[in-house]
């Protein structure tokens, strides 16, 4: 019942984004830090980046930087995402972002990675489920640090959810999945610690010191065409990944986002302040 539909074609440019709040504070790890900054922060057993909130939203945006991560690893993925309810207290979202091939084969036993590939764009929604209802991989030419362009826009109450991927060959790829009804009210850029099983898992402890990703160009619009970049006239939250889920000092931050800055890039039609931010975690421990 459920179809994607991929063409190499110049894309929308329409927008929209989401994310939730709630309270403590705790300086962020090492980052590009324009400015000091005081925001919620959202203590997580596995995530870290923004999301927004306070608003329903129909479109995001951004450039995420594959990975530095080895091959074939129980990495995080990175993503962008529209979802009813923030993080993984909802059921039904709609994202799409980079994981490796070893990630995307344990997912979909049907799906195999060509020959030298080590990365996938991918494609999931949820709806009412904590399992894709959708999915689809795209096989990447690309290694650590280059710029991989994602889109997400949904007419609220339309149809159908709309995906753009930005390759690194230059080709931009476009899907389409059905969604009817949901509402989105938050919608976020993250790191996702997944394991192969796509079963959410602590971040690994360690020194936090690495930069594992970074999100660039972000843009949103929120269904009543207000523009943002991850600050707009909504709430902006700062996700983290701490040892047990709790808020810094009960918890012991292991994966955080850096301080918003700006990359001075056009998106969405504009060049926005505070559009992006990198993600620093601690060194991955040996594979075995």
């Amino acid at each position: 019942m459920l179809s994607a539909t991929a063409v190499t074609s110049a894309v929308m440019a329409i927008a929209g984004f989401a994310g939730p709040a709630q309270a403590g504070t705790r300086p962020v790890l090492p980052g590009k830090v324009h400015a000091t900054q005081s925001r919620p922060v959202v203590p997580t057993f596995s995530y870290a980046g923004y999301e927004d909130s306070a608003r329903d939203f129909r479109y995001i945006h951004a450039l995420i930087s594959v990975p530095n991560q080895p091959e074939n690893a129980d990495y995080p993925q990175a993503y962008i995402q529209l979802s009813a309810g923030s993080l993984a207290t909802g059921d039904t979202y709609a994202r799409t972002g980079v994981e490796t091939c070893f990630v995307a084969e344990d997912l979909d036993p049907g799906f195999d990675c060509p020959s030298g590939v080590q990365w996938v764009a991918f494609i999931e929604t949820f709806i009412d489920s904590a399992t894709p209802v959708f999915s689809h991989f795209v096989p990447l030419d690309a290694n650590p640090g280059d710029g991989i362009g994602f889109s997400i826009y949904y007419p609220q109450q339309g149809t159908s959810v709309y995906f753009t991927v930005y390759a690194p060959s230059g080709d931009v790829l476009q899907f389409q999945a059905p969604m009817v009804g949901p509402i989105f009210d938050h919608a976020a850029g993250l790191e996702d610690y997944t394991n192969s099983s796509g079963t959410p898992i602590p971040a690994p402890s360690g020194t936090p010191q690495t930069r594992l990703t970074q999100f660039q160009q972000g843009a949103v619009t929120t269904d009543s065409g207000d523009k943002g970049s991850w600050t707009g006239p909504w709430t902006t939250s700062v996700i983290e990944a701490t040892s047990n889920g709790f808020a810094f000092p009960e918890g012991a931050v292991e994966t955080s986002p850096s301080y918003l800055w700006t990359d001075g890039a056009v998106a969405n039609g504009a060049a926005r302040s505070n559009d992006a931010f990198g993600v620093w975690g601690p060194p991955q421990p040996e594979l075995t």
